[in-house]
């Protein structure tokens, strides 16, 4: 860091944003020459300045920084539009994630660069054998900024450096998914160069990416962040959690009789241990309820199964969805992959060790906090291919070890103003084009503040990157959990409401991504539809496109009948709203608790609900629980329609 000569978004392949100033910082004083002219820094604030002038769409272009000690050049540099892309894992969610569900996205980049081949060839432009991808696809960029935070204040620069990615074959793996499926649907429509720079982070709250100011009227979080900014206090929290979490762990391992038996081997004799059916939680679904209810520690869970040459001989995987909370994965003895924590899907490859016949597969769990489980509606299979062989039904299990609840991690990510100190101040130095934001999820346990804090993030966001217009869109939650009736306190609809109500800041839009969710997992693998919804609403609010993001959304109710009739009208509605899966339903709450009401499509924009029945009516609710069972309303393009929580007018 200390002998960079300026920030690493400066460097080869970058995307400066169009037709803006381009500021360039150092400690050093420069002189730069881009496009034909030549830049003198000027000393401002005890740094060195260099403002470069607005530049159109194009390249590649060469920058040339030049010090008193030494000089860089900095090339395939393009200018175009630049978006920042925040939030928590369901931004952070790289393409290589989504391998198996969206295959064809790298089919459409081989297309795509052998398009570019094949023009520039026509034209004289590529050389026999050699190729690159100015054009195209490869006009695309990422650049992942290095995940850290700071307590002690507002960083100028980047600590950890980075480099800007091209879309390709090679590299695509490496981007946002949710980001990647957005910037391509605006330079396939705008022709476009797309910057991206990544700054999301896992299991992050808002107040993480808030800055001191933005969280003024939220002392007690300034005061939380600021505790941090010790470096003693950090190294003691450290030492205290990992010390504990390390002996739990050492303790499991040394005490497992799993391992001091060796389970795993196939001549290990099963059939003795409890019968367990899975997948499931393993405490309702084994046959000795009482000691896997609450369990911590190691289970060891076993079957055998047969298989075909086919099979034993092809290319196979093992799928096995999500285990709650660790795993190792054996096949005939061996092992073949395995994943520490719970959220990442199990996706293994048993090369070489399948015979036909007979064979054994062995998990070993870790079960942290009294959840373990195999994640229901997920995949649980080995297969080629031209075979499968489902692993659902009866497995053996058996406890290696029982342990209290695992200590707890301490995560200095998910404190207030780390990381807009760390890894957002330094972006927000330079131009841009927008936001796109996907973040919620872990501010469930305190739903009712996100609706003050999160306008405030974007303000202030706007204020630090000179730009009161900074447009920014925003993911509105999806499902998640177990489908329920609606719920006036569940946080994800409360959560939902205050993303909503963000509308009232002007040059901002959501993507409704409601029915996009997965009730099972908590990082929903559609992100090609999050980020074409993100698209269009920034279309909408950016060109002025008539389309109907964010989907149906509810502009005026009127009574009728004496009032023994709600009538709902809606905007969005494209050719007019339909219903999916039966008809749309519609809680309301009145004097002897909520009752759960069909609802009638009259005309293409109209809901009537017939009311009658309900005593003393005084709320409506639709899509209003973490994961609502009636969510059937849908315009003509598909779009869902935003929850709502609205009061009954009468009279």
């Amino acid at each position: 860091m200390k002998d960079r000569l300026v920030s690493p978004i400066i460097s080869n392949g970058m995307i400066i944003q169009r037709d803006s100033p381009f500021p360039v910082w150092s400690k050093k004083k420069l002189s730069i020459t881009f496009l034909g002219k030549t830049y003198e820094s000027i000393n401002t604030e005890g740094k060195w300045l260099v403002t470069l002038d607005p530049a159109g769409a194009g390249g590649p272009y060469e920058m040339e920084i030049t010090s008193d000690e030494n000089s860089i050049t900095i090339q395939d540099i393009y200018c175009g539009d630049v978006w920042l892309c925040s939030g928590q894992s369901n931004m952070e969610m790289q393409m290589d994630r989504l391998r198996d569900d969206f295959g064809e996205e790298r089919g459409f980049l081989i297309t795509n660069e052998e398009l570019v081949i094949t023009n520039d060839k026509r034209e004289g432009k590529r050389e026999e054998g050699k190729g690159n991808n100015e054009k195209g696809m490869g006009v695309i960029r990422h650049f992942k900024v290095g995940q850290e935070w700071d307590f002690t204040g507002e960083r100028d620069e980047l600590n950890e450096g980075g480099s800007w990615v091209s879309a390709s074959v090679e590299r695509l793996h490496e981007f946002t998914a949710t980001g990647w499926f957005f910037a391509k649907e605006m330079y396939g429509k705008y022709g476009v160069p797309i910057g991206l720079i990544n700054t999301a982070w896992g299991g992050t709250p808002v107040e993480a990416w808030m800055s001191e100011e933005a969280l003024g009227s939220f002392p007690e979080k300034i005061a939380e962040g600021k505790q941090y900014a010790d470096e003693t206090r950090r190294e003691e929290i450290n030492k205290r959690v990992w010390d504990a979490i390390n002996e739990w762990e050492t303790n499991l391992i040394k005490e497992d009789a799993g391992n001091l038996h060796d389970w795993k081997n196939v001549d290990t004799d099963i059939s003795l241990w409890n019968d367990i059916n899975l997948p499931g939680y393993f405490a309702d679904s084994s046959s000795q309820t009482k000691e896997l209810n609450g369990f911590c520690g190691v289970i060891w869970l076993a079957k055998e199964f047969d298989i075909s040459q086919d099979l034993s001989s092809g290319k196979t995987q093992v799928w096995l969805g999500t285990i709650v909370d660790a795993d190792t994965v054996y096949i005939n003895g061996t092992e073949i992959g395995n994943t520490g924590y719970r959220y990442p899907p199990r996706k293994y490859v048993p090369q070489g060790l399948l015979k036909q016949g007979k064979n054994r597969i062995v998990i070993r769990v870790t079960c942290n906090n009294g959840e373990g489980s195999v994640t229901c509606d997920k995949p649980f299979r080995i297969f080629t291919d031209n075979e499968t062989v489902e692993l659902s039904g009866t497995w053996k299990y058996k406890i290696g070890v029982c342990a209290s609840v695992r200590p707890p991690e301490f995560f200095f990510q998910r404190q207030p103003m780390g990381n807009y100190n760390a890894m957002i101040s330094p972006v927000l130095k330079f131009p841009l084009k927008g936001v796109i934001w996907y973040q919620g999820e872990s501010n469930d346990s305190n739903p009712h503040d996100y609706s003050k804090l999160f306008p405030l993030m974007i303000q202030n966001w706007r204020k630090n990157n000179r730009n009161e217009n900074l447009p920014f869109f925003f993911v509105q939650l999806p499902i998640w959990k177990i489908p329920t009736d609606n719920d006036e306190n569940a946080s994800w609809a409360i959560i939902r409401e205050a993303q909503y109500s963000a509308l009232s800041l002007p040059l901002t839009g959501i993507a409704c991504a409601l029915e996009l969710g997965e009730w099972n997992d908590i990082h929903p693998i559609n992100k090609k539809d999050v980020g074409y919804r993100l698209f269009l609403a920034a279309e909408k609010v950016l060109s002025g496109v008539n389309n109907s993001s964010p989907g149906p959304v509810i502009k005026e109710q009127r009574t009728g009948n004496n009032e023994q009739r709600v009538y709902l009208y809606f905007d969005n509605c494209g050719q007019g709203l339909i219903s999916k899966d039966g008809l749309p339903h519609v809680s309301v709450i009145g004097n002897e608790g909520q009752v759960r009401l069909p609802a009638e499509i009259i005309e293409h924009n109209i809901l009537c609900i017939d009311i009658s029945s309900v005593c003393n009516p005084q709320k409506i609710l639709y899509a209003w629980a973490d994961n609502p069972r009636d969510r059937q309303l849908f315009n003509s393009d598909g779009l869902p329609a935003l929850p709502f929580k609205i009061n009954i007018n009468k009279g």
